[in-house]
């Protein structure tokens, strides 16, 4: 195996653990542990390159994609189930579906035409590192709303940042040269690292104490 697709392995494997944390975290917090548009994103890339256009980065990364995908089914039912705890309050609940089907709408018409114009090889790579763009600020945006670890976890941030770096490092020997690649997958371990840093110094969530007075 060659070093690019052991860094692809490895990037695959730590957002695996990724994954299942941000499940863990959900249901033990009983909040959603990964934010929508993120999981919208994330969902609707991985049926695309898995069903949608396969053979996109070999078997391996197939596999790797249809892991994914099986753990997003599970990050959103945990969404789906506990999505109330951290809804606007100032947002009618009738708007939560509407919403809900709207994100993924607008969504994947934008992956599939940049598919069309890059390529599936290509175009694969631009939508999953603007995706993990867009995924660091809204965890770094989670986390200072909240102002807390709630639905979150030091597992999580190192799971992202590792696979996140992982996945750089690999795409940049893959192809140096393409600069647009390059700043943004170091804006994204920048961001990852930054939300590594204040994860740690933010609050501990009161599990316990927030359970004990919740009616439910």
């Amino acid at each position: 195996m060659s070093l690019i697709d052991s860094l692809g392995l490895a990037s695959g494997v730590f957002w695996i653990i990724t994954y299942a944390c941000v499940i863990r975290q959900g249901l033990l917090d009983r909040t959603y542990a990964m934010p929508f548009l993120a999981l919208a994103m994330n969902i609707t890339w991985e049926f695309l390159f898995t069903f949608a256009y396969p053979s996109v980065g070999g078997i391996l990364q197939e596999s790797i994609n249809a892991i994914w995908f099986a753990a997003d089914i599970a990050i959103l039912a945990v969404f789906l189930k506990f999505w109330r705890s951290d809804y606007p309050r100032n947002l009618p609940e009738a708007y939560f579906w509407p919403k809900f089907f709207f994100t993924f709408a607008m969504v994947t018409p934008v992956m599939v035409a940049v598919v069309s114009v890059f390529g599936r090889e290509d175009g694969s790579v631009y939508t999953a590192y603007v995706d993990n763009l867009i995924m660091s600020v809204l965890f770094l945006t989670m986390l200072i709303r909240r102002g807390d670890r709630r639905g979150q976890s030091m597992w999580i941030a190192w799971g992202k940042l590792l696979g996140t770096l992982s996945a750089a490092i690999s795409q940049y020997l893959y192809s140096p040269g393409n600069v647009l690649w390059l700043v943004i997958y170091i804006e994204i371990v920048l961001l990852d690292a930054l939300y590594v840093i204040l994860l740690s110094k933010a609050p501990r969530y009161q599990r316990d104490l927030q359970f004990a007075s919740d009616p439910a």
